[in-house]
């Protein structure tokens, strides 16, 4: 029976979503489809693909997933939203929250918080920061086309809901005082609240408040809100297997598919590393009018490098990239890493895009959640045709040295304590 039931707009964001449920004790999934999530698992996240829709399509696909999956034993329904703000999400909410009127007879009030502090997102005065910097002033505000100033108030505000902020120094008088907030705020007919938070008690005050409501909210926020509300409620908690790492012997493959500037250091600084090879593969290869010869030499050096026994890092080289065509090159690099996967013993992806069109290439339906190799960074067991730990990470998470963590973690073993699971 599901009793949290997470919706997500890209993979990599419903993972580290998800997998403070799991950290928590919760059984856990995250589908691809929520026409086969499995409803036996306590929670369950899917990711609705919806980050590089159109406007008009983003927000009907969320509110599908509420419509198949939502009811009155669900406790705790959450949006997961980019800390960063990309993609749909505000179009996404309002159509989510329409839709579980239709269980709770009433729209429910929102509860909107995306820092995650661990990551170095905070909220300060409804605004967003990325390690201190404004996210307006940021690379990742800049990558995306992005105009004007990351006010959650102001794009809530919009989109035609009444909003009230809980400032800093209000979020810092503890729960009991937050939770009586948020009942005045619904009384005085307020939809929503952005909440600011600058470290992980302060999203954990958010969430105790929130969590008393006499009437259950609808949460927005990243995987930061999440882990605090899995801590508050204990998730649900339920044995689980031992976790899963790669196959001995076998190699480890990893995808970078982001154009982040972090997944780019990130790769650098593996392809340093004994035992890997390095490989990049340009757009003009991926294309659908590409140098059909060029990708034949790319399959070949991949397939050369597997069956030397080495571990391969696979990196689209971002020159001469557009955003349009990330969808495109996503499904092409796809069709090239989807028939190796029988020949590994983990994949490693960066990118949420480039994740889902893997997995969907290669017949996966799902991940067993199993741990994480660090805030942000889980690993899952794959659920499909093939069989294998599958690390995922937002292309802008981590330090220089998170890739080589997660190889490690593959690498390792269960005495090794490279990964967090409950218990540990």
């Amino acid at each position: 029976m599901i009793k949290t039931l997470i919706i997500a707009d890209d993979l990599s964001g419903a993972a580290d979503c998800a997998i403070a449920c799991k950290v928590a004790g919760a059984e856990t999934v995250v589908v691809i489809d929520a026409g086969v999530a499995p409803k036996a698992a306590a929670v369950v996240s899917v990711d609705v693909n919806s980050r590089t829709m159109s406007l008009e399509d983003a927000g009907p696909a969320a509110a599908t997933v509420v419509e198949r999956l939502y009811d009155k034993d669900v406790r705790i329904l959450y949006q997961k939203v980019d800390s960063t703000l990309r993609g749909n999400w505000v179009a996404e909410l309002i159509h989510i929250r329409q839709a579980a009127r239709k269980v709770l007879t009433h729209a429910p009030f929102v509860i909107v918080a995306p820092a995650f502090p661990d990551a170095g997102r905070t909220t300060i005065d409804g605004h967003v920061f990325v390690n201190g910097a404004r996210l307006e002033d940021t690379e990742i505000w800049k990558r995306e086309a992005l105009t004007g100033p990351a006010d959650l108030r102001a794009l809530l505000q919009r989109a035609g809901l009444k909003v009230e902020l809980a400032k800093l120094e209000q979020i810092a008088l503890g729960a009991e005082a937050l939770n009586a907030r948020f009942v005045r705020c619904m009384e005085d007919g307020f939809e929503a609240v952005v909440c600011d938070a600058q470290t992980e008690d302060d999203l954990l005050s958010v969430a105790e408040a929130s969590l008393a409501l006499p009437e259950r909210p609808l949460w927005v926020g990243s995987a930061g809100l999440m882990r605090v509300l899995a801590k508050a409620r204990k998730a649900d908690a339920a044995s689980f297997s031992p976790l899963t790492l790669g196959t001995p012997g076998k190699p480890i493959l990893v995808v970078v598919g982001s154009a982040s500037g972090v997944s780019c250091v990130q790769f650098e600084v593996l392809a340093q590393e004994p035992g890997v090879t390095a490989l990049f593969i340009p757009p003009s290869s991926l294309r659908r009018n590409g140098d059909l010869d060029r990708t034949h030499v790319h399959i070949q050096a991949i397939d050369e490098a597997l069956r030397s026994g080495s571990d391969v890092a696979v990196m689209i080289r971002s020159e001469e990239v557009h955003l349009q065509e990330g969808s495109e090159l996503a499904a092409a690099l796809a069709e090239l890493i989807a028939p190796r996967l029988s020949r590994v013993g983990g994949l490693i992806v960066t990118g949420g895009e480039t994740a889902r069109a893997i997995l969907v290439k290669s017949e996966i339906s799902g991940l067993m959640m199993q741990g994480e190799v660090e805030p942000g960074v889980p690993i899952g067991l794959s659920i499909g045709k093939t069989v294998i730990p599958v690390i995922t990470k937002a292309g802008a998470f981590g330090d220089p040295t998170t890739l080589l963590r997660c190889r490690a973690a593959l690498r390792g073993s269960m005495s090794d304590h490279s990964y967090s699971t409950s218990g540990q």
